[in-house]
Parts: structure tokens; sequence; C-alpha cells
């Protein structure tokens, strides 16, 4: 358990040390494309179905998807939000969003 966890967390920073590097000294618009690599994702499905098997990981790959709706009400608000109140509040007002979005996101896909 505690190697995965690791194994998660250095991934994790490689690639949030690779990704703002790309932006720093090349172009950011291709560090947040780069920034989207599913490496997470990909070593989440491999744990999740080694210890629940695939159906496991077919609920979790949905649960992902699910997941993006509030992400996108998150990301847009920081996109619209950043030149007109600045990054820090346009985060937060973000996060207020995608908080407010999960739980009904939950909600309205949440299995009967």
């Amino acid at each position: 358990m505690y190697y995965e966890l690791m194994i998660r967390f250095l991934i994790g920073g490689t690639v949030i040390a690779g990704t703002t590097w790309i932006a720093e000294y090349f172009d950011p618009k291709l560090g947040g494309i780069i920034a989207n690599i599913p490496s997470a994702t990909i070593l989440s499905l491999l744990i999740i179905n080694s210890a629940l098997g695939e159906k496991g990981a077919v609920l979790f790959a949905k649960g992902v998807v699910i997941g993006n709706i509030p992400w996108y009400g998150y990301i847009i608000a920081v996109i619209l939000l950043t030149q007109r109140i600045g990054l820090v509040k346009s985060l937060a007002v973000g996060m207020l969003i995608w908080l407010l979005l999960v739980p009904l996101t939950w909600r309205i896909f949440k299995p009967v």
C-alpha cells in the first residue's frame, strides 16, 4: 500500500515539475496540454484493477469522466476571471464552483 502511494507521489511530482518546466521555458499552452497526461489515472486504474478487478476499474474510469464536469466549471472560471480579478481570486472562485458542482454531479450520475 505505501509502495503504491510512493509511486503515485513520484509520478505526480514528476509530471507537475515537468509541465511547469515546459510552460516556463517553452510554451505555457504546451505545458497545459502535457499536464493532462493521464499518468496518475493509468497508475490508479492498474492499482484498482489489481484490488477490485476490471469491473472496479471501469467504474473508476466512469467516475473520472463524471468528475470532469465539475473540473470544467473550475477551469472555465479560471480562464474567464483571471484577467479581471487575478489568478488567486479566480482559483478560489473556481474551487468554489467545483465544490458546488461535485455533489450536484454525483446526485445526477449516482446509480439508482
